[in-house]
């Protein structure tokens, strides 16, 4: 199952489907708020709190959209048989309860369950997708609708006083067929221009809010409020943790452990999900404090580059949180030399903004104007993530990889079809 679902289940949907990322949800939903709007049309996103969602799906409802979406009959068969007459037993304190029958829902816990439930959930996505009611936000000429991480949803809304009553009545008969039910009380409106506050938010039932948590990412109106919501956030927390685990009797090699089991995962989670630039005082701060961690605020008796080195050269491979941070935003800008068929929403919206090849732009030389191509914040700010990385490698000048294919330093290419 794992290996057709990419096939069966839209780019839409990214939580458990081999090959999609948490950051696509993320990057695409940046362009969407962060990217300048051409039409005045009042826009909101509604990130939807869906009710205990893997325990409510219907099991006849479930076993109709496997075969709905082509799953042959023995692997339907099989997964009726792990749903015939289930039992389960709550544990508290090592005293369980008797056992009692299942009758909905996919198991948590089960690796099955989370497939599954990507499964239940995708009719709800096609028909957002198909309805010319709901009216999604256009960016680059390309209407973005829905965007899902298991029971994470966020719906992107154009039209609010006409296309919300269309959203709850899907919601409503979806609920009906399903059994999933959204907590509308719970869920999040997010006014994405000023037009949106011109209308009566008020009288929808949402919860109208500036800034909201989506996948574990605080998102802002403002697209330079990211830092500070996020990144200053995480560096508060830091900076507590290591204090507290200051007077712990551990060895250098612990130390440094804590930094790459604790401090790193928190921080790369971030690079990775975050399109924004970081200017080199942050990990100058950031280096300090593990420098004065690791060494109890003790002199350094070692090298921080030494330290940074692969155990295998020497080193004690403490991280280099700037190397990673730069790894992470290469992965992102790695998408617009492969634009293909399967190209994501976030990947076709950076391409479409940008009246020169980017491709082109990644390998022009450093001193480039970028904004005379672009106006889109999110890939000015990876450019400029990429210029820092090729000072740091000196590689500052016109790249020989560069593409002849729509490249407005080759006039050739702006002027004959053949290119």
């Amino acid at each position: 199952m794992e290996k057709v679902l990419p096939s069966v289940i839209s780019q839409d949907q990214t939580g458990f489907i081999k090959g999609r990322h948490l950051s696509s949800n993320l990057r695409r939903l940046f362009n969407v708020i962060y990217s300048p709007a051409k039409s005045n049309t009042p826009e909101i996103l509604l990130s939807l709190d869906a009710e205990k969602a893997f325990d409510m799906i219907e099991w006849n409802y479930l076993f109709t959209a496997l075969e709905k979406f082509g799953f042959g009959p023995n692997i339907c068969a099989w997964i009726k048989l792990l749903y015939t007459s289930p039992e389960a037993s709550v544990c508290i304190n090592k005293i369980c309860s008797d056992y009692f029958k299942l009758e909905r829902g996919t198991r948590q816990g089960c690796p099955l369950s989370p497939l599954l439930f990507a499964i239940a959930i995708e009719p709800l996505a096609v028909h957002c997708r198909n309805s010319h009611q709901i009216k999604g936000i256009v960016r680059e000429g390309l209407e973005q609708k829905i965007s899902l991480y298991a029971d994470d949803m966020v719906l992107y809304i154009s039209d609010p006083e006409n296309t919300v009553p269309a959203v709850l009545t899907a919601l409503t008969e979806f609920q009906k067929i399903s059994g999933l039910r959204i907590n509308l009380n719970k869920s999040i409106l997010f006014p994405v221009n000023s037009q949106a506050y011109n209308i009566k938010l008020d009288t929808l039932p949402f919860t109208i809010a500036d800034q909201f948590k989506y996948l574990g990412v605080n998102i802002t109106s403002k697209h330079n409020a990211l830092y500070q919501q996020n990144f200053g956030v995480c560096m508060e927390k830091i900076k507590q943790d290591l204090h507290r685990w200051s007077t712990l009797h551990l060895t250098l090699a612990g130390r440094i452990n804590i930094v790459k089991m604790n401090i790193l995962p928190k921080l790369l989670f971030l690079f990775q999900n975050i399109s924004i630039y970081i200017n080199k005082s942050f990990f100058k701060q950031l280096d300090s404090i593990i420098t004065s961690f690791i060494w109890n605020s003790k002199h350094p008796r070692i090298r921080r580059a030494t330290l940074q080195r692969p155990q295998a050269e020497g080193g004690m491979a403490l991280p280099n949180f700037q190397f990673y941070y730069w790894a992470a935003n290469i992965q992102a800008i790695k998408t617009w030399t492969q634009i293909n068929a399967h190209t994501q929403a976030w990947s076709a919206i950076e391409v479409k903004s940008c009246s020169t090849s980017l491709y082109s732009l990644l390998c022009s030389p450093i001193n480039e104007s970028y904004r005379k191509y672009t106006n889109n914040p999110i890939v000015l700010y990876s450019l400029r993530i990429w210029n820092q990385i090729r000072k740091h490698f000196k590689m500052e000048n016109l790249l020989s990889v560069a593409p002849l294919q729509g490249n407005h330093l080759f006039q050739p290419s702006q002027v004959y079809p053949v290119f």
